[in-house]
């Protein structure tokens, strides 16, 4: 799993999220990009447990309510938020090719 793309919550909270998905079937990894952050929580507190794509998300939610009914993660409701991909042109091109030359 590589966990380079970035979530900026908010203005002084940023978080790494993974590439892909989290979902696993039969050892298997999904090799999606993840579609929503997935969390449990009640209205005192919450906690991110997952990145979950679009064609896992149904799945994702019957597993998650089983584990809570064997009580293996916290009692409460289960989120799904979507995730917003922002891309960027941080990469501007210079007339400098010095950084180029390998001499």
């Amino acid at each position: 799993m590589n966990a380079t793309d970035i979530l900026d919550c908010s203005n002084d909270f940023n978080m790494v999220l993974p590439k892909t998905c989290s979902f696993r079937d039969k050892d298997v990894d999904c090799p999606l990009p993840p579609s929503y952050i997935v969390s449990v929580g009640d209205n005192s507190e919450e906690y991110m447990i997952a990145v979950v794509c679009q064609d896992h998300r149904d799945q994702m939610e019957m597993r998650l309510k089983a584990m809570q009914s064997a009580r293996k993660i916290p009692q409460g409701n289960v989120k799904f938020q979507d995730i917003k991909l922002v891309v960027t042109d941080c990469i501007r091109d210079t007339d400098d090719n010095s950084l180029l030359d390998s001499r």
